[in-house]
């Protein structure tokens, strides 16, 4: 094996990688569990690695078994069907049915609603002594009720 064949796997795992989602080197080593200078070595053909981490290779990879030694000897590494990693987590919980108005409604809508439910009329009755609009008196004093 020459360092050829070895820049050329690392071509294509950055090809490979990059396409899954994965923009940068450190959170794939990370998904991995390798260390960041060990998937560089590789990326980079410096060199040669084990045959059980070239296994999880093709695994994270979506590659079939023996794919990276295909690679080595001139060949093209067979895909497999693979979901691509989103780079925004999707949410465990839905909060809201499809069918909820405020799913439905435009943005303009929902900040006119907003705006209505904080501006709305202050003519309530004040019930405790902590619920008066204006607070204290500038000297400090309580204002006398109208």
């Amino acid at each position: 094996m020459d360092g050829q064949s070895l820049e050329r796997l690392g071509h294509h795992i950055v090809s490979r990688r990059v396409a899954l989602g994965y923009r940068n080197r450190t959170d794939f080593a990370n998904s991995l569990q390798f260390t960041v200078r060990t998937l560089s070595d590789i990326e980079n053909g410096v060199r040669k690695a084990s045959p059980g981490t070239y296994a999880m290779l093709e695994n994270k990879l979506g590659w079939a078994p023996g794919s990276i030694e295909t690679i080595l000897s001139g060949g093209e590494p067979k895909e497999l069907v693979v979901k691509l990693r989103r780079d925004v987590p999707e949410p465990r919980h839905r909060s809201f049915t499809t069918d909820d108005a405020l799913a439905d409604a435009s943005t303009e809508e929902l900040l006119l609603e907003l705006r209505r439910r904080i501006i709305r009329p202050r003519n309530r009755r004040r019930d405790t002594w902590d619920d008066w609009d204006d607070g204290l008196e500038p000297q400090g004093y309580w204002p006398e009720e109208k």
